[in-house]
């Protein structure tokens, strides 16, 4: 599949979801997430969203002069723009499927709005610092159904239940041609970007990153935190934000836990960095023509999308 990471796990809401709905949000979500990623031990699935919120963001509009650190990101700020275009096509994934819909005089299966997809192959420390886990709406997205939020997805599995075989039928039909205007934009970066953080699990093997691990779970601990690594960290994180007493209650534990995973990771982060930034100059040399292609060809086609659904590109930037 071209995620909160790049292989998000489903919360409890989304565990909920009816058929119809559970589809929109496979759309919405896994197509933001690169066919390949780095090696999964390497880099372990990142916590679910707060439980019944999906927060906004400041953007800022436009394409960066330069899409290289876009297409092949190296260090955590540049992964805003590989966000911006991520959800962009989550965008037009949302646009195109229910202009298909409308048209079929069908309704939307309730499922969650485009959203900006952290990549924990390349944590945003900065930023998970301040915001924590959790991933924010696209601007533009139509908002989210019922079945996103901690109430109302039984009502939503109820009423999908009794739905017309003939709407699900639809549903489906336009959930593909939603995907398809997203794959035709995805088809002109997604592969590139995936053999790029596919080869990021490189770096993980290198003396300074491996060192610069030991004192990961001794970090966490001066904060309170046991975890012995980043994926029963990621573990912990998921089952305090779904058992949290209420939304304001999750959200300040994700604002917490996002603080300290960031201020631990930070001498892991100032070990990797240089050796990606070092390793994104080799594959730009080996794969010049493809990227020299991805860029001459994403502006017009994402101008040309703005123009059709009437959206705009945007990236997060610092709040």
């Amino acid at each position: 599949m071209p995620c909160a990471d790049r292989r998000p796990r489903r919360s409890t809401a989304v565990k909920a979801l009816p058929g119809a709905a559970l589809l929109g949000l496979v759309l919405t979500l896994t197509a933001a997430c690169s066919e390949a990623g780095p090696d999964s031990s390497a880099h372990p699935s990142a916590p679910s969203a707060v439980p019944g919120t999906v927060p906004g963001t400041a953007v800022a509009y436009g394409l960066p002069a330069d899409l290289t650190p876009m297409l092949l990101p190296a260090v955590g700020s540049e992964t805003r723009l590989t966000q911006g275009l991520d959800g962009f096509a989550s965008l037009v994934r949302d646009r195109a499927t229910r202009a298909c819909l409308s048209a079929a005089r069908v309704r939307m299966p309730d499922a969650p709005p485009a959203m900006f997809i952290r990549l924990f192959e390349i944590p945003d420390l900065d930023h998970i610092s301040r915001q924590g886990f959790s991933p924010a709406a696209v601007p533009g997205a139509a908002p989210s159904g019922p079945a996103t939020g901690a109430t109302g997805a039984a009502d939503s599995a109820d009423s999908a239940d009794s739905a017309d075989p003939s709407d699900l039928a639809e549903q489906r039909r336009c959930g593909k041609e939603g995907e398809a205007a997203a794959g035709a934009l995805q088809s002109l970066y997604a592969p590139l970007q995936s053999r790029w953080l596919t080869g990021l699990g490189a770096v993980e093997k290198e003396a300074s990153v491996v060192a610069a691990r030991q004192g990961f779970s001794d970090c966490l601990a001066g904060r309170a935190i046991r975890a012995d690594n980043e994926q029963v960290f990621f573990d912990q994180v998921d089952r305090i934000l779904q058992t949290a007493d209420g939304p304001a209650a999750a959200s300040a534990e994700d604002h917490r836990l996002g603080a300290a995973y960031a201020a631990c990771m930070r001498p892991v982060e100032a070990a990797r960095e240089p050796l990606r930034v070092t390793l994104r100059a080799g594959f730009v040399r080996e794969h010049e023509a493809e990227l020299e292609a991805a860029r001459k060809a994403l502006p017009e086609r994402i101008a040309e999308l703005e123009r059709r659904y009437s959206v705009r590109f945007g990236v997060p930037t610092e709040d």
